[in-house]
């Protein structure tokens, strides 16, 4: 589907990893709103800061976010008593003076209630206004009322190169905030997570990424957000880049979702092709009499070698478009053409 006021010794630990703060202390304020403009640290774009700079700055920024949900087959009347409760914790940081805040959309997912921890103490409820699963982002909105809301600038992602150093900042507990320093060490990432969906032109960092951390800002060195850390692989850590987070919140702003085309299928790579092993009920594939078995040798006369390579040229698509599919079965090859509908929020089973 991916770590106040510092004394001079800490910034070697810093470096070395991640780091729980000791205290906090106050950034500058600034306007904006998401999708137009964040209005942040009031810093010159040459300027370059030291990790521990970059963590005093960026600290009074990021909130602590927990979120409720009911775990499946819990019922109502179970909810009510505290039962089959399940809590997700997570960490995002303020976008503009209105009260929204962005996070990872993994860490709000199938939520219905969503609390907020700032790091004066103060917590309040949220809503998730938007998300997209498929960049891993939600939006949400408190109300700005006697919060100190301090916005962090969305930076340029774009020139990021393997070996850059980054600060990933977060606030696990929504007591202290903890910091992690470390490298970009890939570019354009792909990864597959829960639900069916790919998450795509990540970033990689060997910076720590701890599970609460997921969806706290990446920074470079000059104080603004490079990346929004999200814990996708216990393995590796990955952050989506700034420059796609900032064309997802113009769509989260004006429609709360990103519309993407879906074509219904997952598959694993085969000798000619993609084989599908799953069509789903109901979905343009199972439209089209697409069937299990079938192995997609093309897209539009693209040939495909793996279901990313598919999806990718599914998403160069619109909802509503129709596409052509060179399929064998059982040894005969032909042509299905399918039309392309809107993806669901959640990719159903089977």
């Amino acid at each position: 589907m991916t770590r106040r006021q510092l004394a001079v010794p800490m910034v070697a630990a810093l470096v070395g990893g991640a780091v729980t703060a000791a205290g906090m202390v106050a950034g500058t304020t600034g306007n904006g709103a998401t999708g137009r403009q964040q209005g942040l640290l009031a810093i010159d774009s040459g300027e370059r800061f030291s990790a521990s700079e970059l963590y005093e700055r960026a600290a009074p920024s990021v909130v602590s976010i927990s979120a409720r949900s009911v775990q499946p087959g819990a019922s109502a009347f179970q909810a009510d008593t505290g039962s089959e409760i399940g809590v997700s914790s997570g960490s995002g940081f303020v976008l503009d003076e209105d009260g929204r805040v962005l996070t990872n959309a993994h860490v709000v997912s199938g939520a219905t209630a969503v609390q907020v921890t700032f790091p004066d103490g103060q917590i309040v409820q949220a809503q998730v206004i938007g998300k997209d699963e498929e960049t891993d982002l939600a939006v949400l909105r408190v109300s700005p009322e006697r919060l100190d809301l301090r916005p962090l600038e969305l930076g340029d992602s774009d020139t990021l190169q393997p070996g850059d150093r980054v600060v990933v900042v977060g606030n696990p507990s929504g007591l202290q905030a903890t910091a992690g320093t470390g490298r970009i060490s890939g570019v354009g990432r792909r990864v597959e997570v829960a639900g069916g969906y790919f998450v795509d032109g990540l970033l990689e960092t060997d910076a720590v990424i701890e599970p609460a951390t997921s969806g706290g800002p990446v920074l470079g060195p000059d104080g603004r957000v490079v990346g929004i850390a999200s814990r996708l692989d216990d393995d590796a850590g990955f952050a989506v880049p700034a420059d796609v987070a900032r064309g997802v919140l113009a769509e989260l702003e004006e429609s709360h979702k990103v519309i993407r085309p879906w074509i219904g299928i997952r598959g694993r790579a085969a000798a000619a092709g993609v084989e599908v092993v799953d069509v789903h009920a109901g979905g343009p594939a199972e439209d089209a009499s697409l069937q299990r078995g079938d192995v997609v040798e093309s897209i539009d006369g693209v040939a495909v070698r793996t279901l990313a390579g598919l999806l990718s040229e599914v998403d160069r698509h619109a909802v509503g478009d129709t596409v052509e599919l060179v399929v064998t079965r059982a040894g005969s090859r032909g042509n299905v053409t399918v039309r392309l509908e809107e993806r669901p929020a959640t990719i159903p089973a089977g």
